[in-house]
């Protein structure tokens, strides 16, 4: 896997048709918060840090979550509410407003897991959960800040991609602060499976 160095990328967002429109009226997209599942809430909070670390004018906002890799299918379930309108917006968006991250390993983040690379990594973090004696979702503060440091695991594709327990890479998100109407390139319309 090649380290993605274009000026600029294409990317897609599903949204409910309700958010098109919106955006065709404002000119922008952008993310609130309102619809988070607030269980959620952390992990994007914790990924608005690494866009504040890591996109130069990023201003704070929540992120517009969206594919770089595969297109997303439309014919596939799980985009919006069965029978709820939706669209698929292509956009191009200049290469330092967007990170890129890996899906899958993204799940650590939702569950608050530590995210290893190795069998042995692995290993190592239960005999500790072990020796500490952790039980339910209590977890040290020391321990707690080694499983919030690998999550950044998820911005090294190419570590993920090699990576004995969380590879290959199948499918790479992106989060974006807004994305501009002069910069959507194609709108598909489709009724969600």
């Amino acid at each position: 896997m090649s380290t993605i160095k274009e000026k600029s990328i294409h990317l897609w967002t599903v949204q409910r048709h309700e958010a098109w429109k919106v955006f065709q009226r404002l000119g922008v997209l952008r993310g609130d918060g309102r619809r988070v599942d607030r269980s959620f809430l952390p992990a994007y909070h914790w990924m608005m840090e690494q866009m504040k670390k890591r996109l130069p004018a990023y201003k704070g906002r929540f992120p517009v979550w969206s594919w770089y890799q595969p297109k997303p299918d439309l014919r596939c379930k799980g985009f919006l509410p069965a029978g709820s309108r939706g669209v698929r917006i292509e956009f191009a968006k200049p290469r330092e407003q967007v990170l890129l991250s890996d899906f899958g390993s993204w799940h650590c983040i939702l569950d608050n897991h530590y995210l290893p690379l190795t069998e042995a990594e692995q290993q190592e973090w239960e005999m500790r959960l072990r020796e500490r004696g952790r039980n339910g979702a209590v977890v040290p503060p020391d321990l707690q800040e080694m499983i919030t440091r690998s999550w950044e695991r998820i911005f090294d594709l190419e570590a993920i991609n090699a990576s004995e327990m969380m590879g290959p890479v199948t499918e790479i998100q992106a989060v974006v602060e807004e994305i501009l109407l002069d910069e959507v390139i194609r709108v598909t319309e489709f009724i969600a499976r």
